[in-house]
């Protein structure tokens, strides 16, 4: 999408579609309880077709929203218990640690090469932008991003002001409208909005190959309004001293400045044009599970208000507190004395109310709609913890158990690796540009490496190489390079050696060298 015309409706079609999902996603990732209630509740507004308890609903697909835990009308002078379980944010974070926990390696590889090694300057700039630990750190935050809200676009950034080095940023699916060729992101307008009294400013930042237009415009909650200068606020002033006239940043080079990264192909918006090709998040169809979840825990929590015991007394044992005090009663109190009772003191009832608090029922409820929830999401029900029953558990069985997460973790691997790739090798080319000398340049490609499996379990990486050596199917040089992953082939060749020196081979027990003890020719033989 190119910079829209003055006074255009915001969003643009088809995207206030998608921004409608997007929404939605985000309130269940930061646990927006009002944003949920607003916007369940929001059918309410719209014609009903009819009433229940006295309150107007809707019927059918349209009205399932006011069906929802989060979409039902409280009645009026009820107070009711409403507890969120953060299960969203949990699930974008398992997503986010099963790929970005143990971080990949991003590596220039050298022609003619089948191993990968570092290459000097450029190895090393190429690790400040992609390999250190602000980096790590964005990969988490991009995994995440990506989980709730089904992509993200990687955005090569440079400030020489700020670092003296490129870096990347994600951009989240909801402040992204990005413009696609067969498949392919080819533009990409990200935008900010900054709202000041009754005016919505919003900043507009188009990607394109060679440039990055900044455009700011004054206009209300659905119309993006008059185009104004970039000093008029400011939040975007600095960027009126950086753009040339035409109200753009030129690049230098042939490429875009931002990659598209979708998490895993979406489903129900493949015929819907241009949304065909955003990424599903993962928490498609789980929005009623989410509900449930709530309205368990609430369930559960009402229970635990109402089983605290209460007595019920006459009010002849109640306290009179003065003229407009009212009355009280000291449950502590431990004798009874001059209670103004008519007929026998002695005969007054006290009785107490004590409301049972189904622990095992909503614990095992909660814990079935987890398991589904981890289930739909393509994870291993341990990934929370372990729902599925008791009992004792052979190791091939746990194995099985996590094969589900580990596929997942491959299937979003392969998008990752190719966004990762695409974004280095950018960034690296307008560091070459922006920072000159320092290693930066046009290079091929680099490689991302992932770890094999994410934090693998070091008692059962032991087991496996114990029984790998026992069979005498695995060398010394492979064990080490199993155990260390991430280390490089001279620390490993170090390593070997090390080992190797602090355990000398062990001679024959037959005492056999090769040489026949009784050979008369033998010097050692004669006397």
């Amino acid at each position: 999408m190119p910079i829209p015309e003055a006074n255009t409706p915001w969003l643009p079609a088809p995207w206030d579609l998608a921004y409608k999902a997007f929404a939605e996603n985000d309130a269940w990732y930061t646990g927006d309880t009002a944003a949920l209630e607003k916007l369940y509740r929001r059918e309410l507004r719209q014609d009903p077709t009819h009433q229940r308890r006295g309150q107007p609903m809707r019927g059918g697909v349209v009205g399932a929203a006011t069906r929802m835990f989060w979409g039902r009308p409280v009645p009026a002078n009820e107070n009711r218990a409403r507890l969120h379980v953060p299960a969203p944010a949990d699930l974008a974070t398992l997503a986010s640690d099963l790929v970005f926990a143990e971080p990949p390696e991003v590596r220039l590889e050298s022609p003619g090469e089948t191993k990968l090694r570092r290459d000097g300057k450029a190895q090393t700039r190429l690790d400040l932008i992609a390999n250190g630990d602000e980096a790590h750190a964005m990969f988490n935050q991009m995994g995440e991003l990506k989980s709730a809200l089904g992509s993200v676009a990687l955005v090569v950034r440079w400030d020489t002001a700020v670092a003296e080095h490129a870096w990347l940023e994600p951009s989240a699916a909801d402040v992204i409208i990005p413009t696609f060729r067969s498949g392919r992101m080819i533009e990409c307008t990200m935008w900010s909005e900054y709202v000041k009294g009754s005016v919505y400013y919003r900043h507009l930042e188009h990607h394109v190959v060679g440039a990055i237009e900044h455009a700011l415009y004054a206009g209300s909650e659905n119309n993006l309004g008059r185009r104004v200068p970039l000093a008029e606020i400011p939040e975007t002033a600095s960027y009126a001293e950086l753009v040339d006239g035409d109200s753009r940043i030129v690049t230098g080079i042939d490429r875009l400045t931002a990659v598209y990264n979708p998490n895993i192909a979406t489903a129900a918006w493949r015929k819907k044009g241009a949304l065909a090709h955003t990424g599903r998040s993962d928490f498609a169809q789980l929005h009623g599970l989410f509900d449930w979840l709530d309205e368990t825990f609430s369930s559960w929590m009402r229970d635990l208000r109402l089983g605290a015991g209460k007595i019920l007394v006459p009010e002849a044992a109640l306290d009179f507190n003065g003229i407009g005090m009212g009355a009280s009663f000291d449950a502590g109190r431990e004798i009874f004395a001059g209670l103004n009772a008519p007929g026998d003191p002695s005969k007054i009832a006290f009785d107490k109310v004590q409301f049972d608090i189904r622990v095992e029922e909503h614990e095992k409820t909660a814990f079935g709609i987890y398991r589904e929830i981890l289930r739909k999401a393509g994870f291993a029900q341990s990934a929370w913890g372990d729902y599925a029953g008791k009992g004792q558990m052979t190791a091939t069985e746990v194995d099985d158990r996590d094969k589900a997460s580990e596929r997942t973790r491959d299937k979003k691997i392969l998008q990752d690796r190719v966004a990762i790739a695409r974004a280095a090798s950018v960034a690296l080319e307008i560091d070459g540009k922006v920072f000159p000398g320092n290693g930066g340049g046009r290079f091929d490609q680099p490689t991302v490496v992932f770890p094999d499996v994410s934090q693998e379990d070091p008692e059962k990486l032991a087991r496996t190489l114990t029984l790998l050596d026992a069979a005498a199917a695995i060398s010394l040089e492979q064990k080490v390079r199993r155990a260390n992953p991430d280390w490089e082939d001279d620390q490993i060749r170090a390593e070997v050696a090390a080992i190797r020196a602090e355990r000398p081979a062990v001679p024959d027990p037959a005492g056999f060298t090769g040489e026949d003890p009784e050979d008369p020719d033998d010097p050692e033989e004669t006397l």
